[in-house]
């Protein structure tokens, strides 16, 4: 990525966040965390990945629930950015937080049997 398209795709991430924090509180979406904004090099499409984190429904449901207000959000956008084109949106669901802290329980069980077997043989 050029230098430029790295800044648009920041600008972006930053705006988006806001957006989805404050502009459409209603959705009810927990914390909403903007983890990467991938934009083409023309500049006219991008793809927005998000976390959902503390929300009673399914990271689905309130994928879906972005997706359906996605003219909005664009809307949004193009009064906060100043760019020749506001570029089309697309959003996907950013499984890597879910990811990362299921291997951390993985590796804390490995490690509290770890634990148990040091106990056992000290009390042999």
């Amino acid at each position: 990525m050029s230098i430029r398209t790295e800044k648009v795709a920041e600008e972006i991430k930053h705006q988006i966040a806001g957006i989805l924090t404050r502009d459409l509180a209603e959705l009810h979406l927990g914390l909403v965390t903007v983890t990467r904004v991938r934009i083409s090099k023309d500049l006219k499409n991008a793809k927005i990945y998000l976390s959902f984190i503390g929300n009673k429904e399914p990271s689905e449901a309130c994928l879906e629930k972005v997706k359906n207000r996605k003219k909005q959000i664009r809307m949004h956008l193009g009064s906060k950015v100043h760019l020749r084109f506001v570029p089309e949106l697309d959003f996907y669901f950013d499984d890597t937080v879910e990811y990362a802290s299921r291997i951390e329980e993985l590796i804390k069980d490995i490690h509290k049997d770890d634990k148990q077997e040091d106990i056992e043989p000290d009390q042999k």
